[in-house]
């Protein structure tokens, strides 16, 4: 067979010459294609210097074709082959810039025809390739544009081999791509190690799976399916070439078994494509890594498992305990043991936490659950999930370090259920401890989607400085004015690292507050201030950049960044990322989330670019100074920066700005409505429960679960203890909302046991 193989490569190779003989195409080594210099790859630039020019170049074949397996529709047969390559230079040596990608298909007519050679080559195999180089969500390929531009050379070179690549080099902690480390590895034949898998994606009506693995420092990276290697048993092959399709003698399918969350790899190999996200403005998963053979994985001695972890309450107040509860099993053992370890005191250091022994439920082989003490009012408690098994090997949750500690979940002990500060407040820069749960929580509205302002809703505890401000999308939203405060549900969701809520549910408490809520003062030429773990706690938050000695005034200092940013500082010539701050405006679009009220923006042609402006742009200048801009804190692309909502949060410009003058206001009076007071208790109740109140005025009590629903309504009679049986309820929380006839509103969070 690989005589036949050969036979017809060979010949069309002699095709090949003499059609190249033709023609005169540059031959550039893989190594200049591939190579970005350290300034562009630090500014996030990282395209070749040859991107959309017609080159030839040479390389070994890292990959036998057969093991390649992308179905798809645009090419004739319903199979997108590639070629992985590397240099010629030192025998095929992995390096630096040394690899590429290369597609196996050419145009022809309206349709896409894959190369026979793509199909067939094995690994060791020299080819050559004419054609432009391109780039798919800025992972580098080579396109030929003929058939005559793929042309096997020889069948003799050393099969390449892996070199080893930590993780960090690669992505963050977030499976943010680093382009300045990562970058040189595009397309090449990696190897990482003493990896543990953090979680398992299915998909393609579990055809297919991908997974993430994280190393000791917590740097993440996701394993994916580019080749057969990696498909499921579930899997029909596409490939016909592959050594898994019937008529090669196989199964027709993939046979991969997925691993478990904190399985323990002591090697993968692979090959490293790149999804760019970050600072590319794309949003991808980073660069990835894809085996291409069953040997590429090297499990290690499997920990346990843990998982399903819960706490119940979420938040508790100073009278109750929690109840933390996980499952943990071994998948080639038993477990010998499960812990947790919790400190109330933030100054501990890890390794010196109190533990306590987990015990099994009634009835259950790997559910176990603690009972941790009730808690002092604010504090935070912090606590890990630790289980070892029969051989002495140990897992943690959550896993991943920061900092060169491991990492901790957290609860803050609060008087009446939870607050904006318990989603956003992290210990670790990391997402919130929320993300995916549905919670409920009160604020005041700090920006709208009405005339005149951000076109985004966000919302402020008033109560705090920092950690209390979030953004909020889903239904229910378009009706909030400014100053209102309002009670949303919804779930916690990370939107590319910015947390925000998906509302299912909004009322208005009848209060209305102007005064509450006033931005935090910052100096925008702080390093301290501006460092990204410190900019976290503003995360969401109404916030106003000024000079720190009065009278003075902040300047534009780089009036024009990529994406329709600038800067902004207390000194010309403050232009670095420790010395000033992002500003963003004029753009609306799925990854641009600026006011098109505000008129200062890099570019006129953002006047219809990304949302048509609502305001004549003003191109943004050097000379502009101000006495103060503020507006909300967002994060995006990897960097913190500014969002004004409107023209009136650029305060004393040395340019004339349109004045804001009809912006809409809200319904409510602006006398903010006397609360009704209300003694509820106990509270948590299993029972009973018995409410007084105020009110003189009838008054309806109205129990809302957390989705929103209304459970009960219940007339209440003032001045005396109302006792209601709720031993019907079923346990969790509920919203008890008390309506007098004046239109008095108060709401209190009841937890049913």
């Amino acid at each position: 067979m690989k005589m036949n193989k050969y036979a017809f490569i060979l010949l069309s190779a002699f095709i090949t010459i003499w059609a190249q003989a033709q023609t005169t195409v540059p031959y550039v080594s893989i190594h200049d294609i591939q190579y970005v210099s350290p300034t562009n790859l630090a500014n996030c630039v990282d395209s070749s210097q040859y991107e959309n020019q017609l080159i030839r170049t040479r390389g070994i074949v890292i990959v036998d074709g057969g093991r390649v397996e992308v179905p798809s529709s645009a090419v004739q047969g319903g199979f997108r082959p590639f070629m992985y390559i590397v240099d010629t230079a030192a025998a095929g040596q992995m390096g630096p810039f040394k690899a590429v990608e290369v597609a196996g298909w050419y145009p022809s007519g309206n349709q896409l025809v894959p190369h026979p050679v793509a199909w067939q080559v094995v690994a060791g195999d020299v080819v050559e390739v004419i054609g432009l180089v391109k780039n798919f969500n800025r992972n580098t390929q080579i396109e030929p544009q003929q058939f005559s531009h793929i042309n096997l050379i020889s069948s003799n070179a050393p099969i390449p081999q892996p070199v080893v690549v930590s993780v960090g080099q690669l992505n963050d902690n977030n499976r943010i791509n680093q382009l300045p480390t990562g970058e040189q590895w595009e397309g090449a034949f990696v190897e990482i190690q003493n990896v543990t898998v953090v979680s398992v994606d299915f998909f393609s009506n579990n055809t297919r799976v991908s997974f993430d693995v994280v190393d000791a420092n917590g740097n993440r990276i996701n394993v994916s399916d580019r080749f057969i290697a990696q498909r499921l048993p579930s899997y029909q092959v596409n490939n016909p070439n592959s050594p898994y399709a019937t008529i090669n003698g196989g199964p027709g399918t993939g046979l991969f078994q997925p691993p478990v969350v904190g399985a323990f790899f002591q090697k993968i190999k692979g090959i490293i494509l790149h999804s760019a996200n970050g600072c590319t403005g794309l949003n991808g998963r980073g660069y990835e890594l894809n085996p291409f053979d069953s040997t590429h994985y090297v499990l290690g001695a499997t920990p346990p498992v843990i998982s399903d972890k819960e706490r119940v309450p979420s938040v508790p107040n100073a009278t109750q305990p929690v109840t933390i509860s996980f499952t943990a099993n071994d998948p080639d053992g038993s477990v010998a043991s499960a812990k947790v370890f919790y400190s109330a005191n933030l100054s501990t250091p890890i390794a010196q936490f109190d533990s306590v022994t987990a015990t099994l439920k009634p009835g259950s082989t790997d559910e176990y659950q603690v009972t941790l003490p009730a808690q002092p009012l604010n504090t935070v408690v912090r606590y890990y999930i630790r289980a070892v098994d029969n051989q002495g090997n140990v897992a943690r949750l959550p896993v991943g370090t920061f900092n060169n500690e491991p990492r901790v979940f957290h609860y803050t002990v609060r008087p009446s259920g939870m607050v904006i500060p318990d989603i956003q407040y992290v210990l670790d820069g990391g997402n919130s401890p929320y993300t995916g749960r549905q919670v409920t929580v009160r604020g005041i509205v700090t920006s709208t989607a009405k005339d005149q302002d951000m076109g985004y809703v966000y919302i402020q505890d008033p109560d705090y400085n920092e950690w209390a401000g979030i953004w909020c999308v889903g239904v229910g939203l378009f009706d909030l004015f400014r100053h209102e405060e309002v009670q949303v549900t919804g779930v916690v969701e990370e939107f590319f690292n910015f947390t925000r809520l998906q509302v299912v549910n909004v009322q208005k408490t009848g209060k209305l507050d102007s005064t509450s809520v006033q931005p935090v003062i910052l100096n925008p030429s702080d390093s301290a201030t501006l460092h990204p773990l410190n900019m976290e706690k503003y995360e969401g938050m109404l916030v106003r950049f000024q000079h720190p000695n009065q009278g003075q005034k902040i300047r534009i200092t780089d009036p024009k960044l990529t994406f329709g940013e600038y800067r902004i500082a207390t000194q010309a010539g403050f232009t670095s990322p420790t010395n000033s701050f992002r500003v963003h405006a004029g753009r609306q679009s799925n990854t641009a989330f600026s006011s098109l009220w505000v008129q200062p923006v890099t570019d006129s042609m953002y006047a219809t670019v990304d949302g048509t402006m609502n305001v004549p742009p003003i191109v943004t200048s050097d000379t502009m100074t101000f006495d103060a801009v503020q507006g909300i804190i967002f994060f995006s692309f990897s960097n913190f920066k500014l969002h004004p909502r409107a023209n009136d949060d650029f305060i004393g410009a040395n340019f004339p700005l349109l004045p804001v003058t009809n912006r809409p206001t809200s319904p409510i009076h602006t006398r903010e409505f006397d609360l009704i007071r209300v003694s509820v208790y106990p509270n948590p109740a299993k029972d009973v429960l018995n409410i007084t109140s105020s009110s003189a005025d009838p008054v309806k009590a109205t129990f809302t679960d957390l989705q929103g629903r209304i459970v009960k309504t219940i007339d209440i009679r003032p001045y005396e203890v109302n006792t209601y049986d709720v031993s019907h309820f079923k346990p969790g929380m509920y919203i008890l909302t008390l309506t007098s006839g004046s239109g008095s509103i108060s709401n209190s969070k009841i937890i049913i046991q």
